[in-house]
């Protein structure tokens, strides 16, 4: 059963400062406690991540997974290309400039291999969009802002 989430948040920084903190995928396990490490395989031409590999832990659940990155000026998406737990997963933070910095959407779904309660899945992903929010935001104004 594939499973979706979305939020929306704003962070007091241009969308330039919350792209290149997105772009730092290394960094992310200083803001995401579920991420335990993140490796970029390959960069575009730009220097931006495209193909990483990351080790996660969330709700007892640990994964080992590549991701591919798509990036344009104001947004990146993601699509699962391995994992030893998941069937798919696609997601995708857009960038909008408001009048005081950046409005975040952050979408994601996911389909895991194995049967999983569709709570435990929700739920799992409502700590993942809160994490985003809470972390990134702090990332953004600590790092980049």
């Amino acid at each position: 059963m594939a499973a979706g989430v979305s939020d929306r948040f704003d962070i007091d920084a241009t969308p330039e400062q919350v792209m290149r903190a997105l772009e730092d995928v290394e960094r992310i396990p200083e803001w995401s406690s579920a991420h335990k490490s993140v490796e970029v395989l390959t960069r575009d031409d730009d220097g931006r991540p495209i193909r990483i590999r990351m080790t996660l832990s969330l709700l007892g659940f640990s994964d080992t997974q590549t991701i591919e990155h798509s990036w344009t000026e104001s947004s990146t998406s993601w699509t699962l290309v391995e994992s030893s737990v998941q069937r798919s997963q696609d997601g995708e933070y857009a960038l909008e400039p408001t009048e005081r910095g950046t409005r975040v959407h952050v979408t994601m779904s996911l389909e895991p291999k194995v049967p999983v309660p569709g709570f435990v899945l929700k739920r799992g992903q409502k700590h993942a969009v809160e994490a985003v929010r809470k972390g990134l935001t702090e990332f953004v104004l600590s790092n980049y802002a």
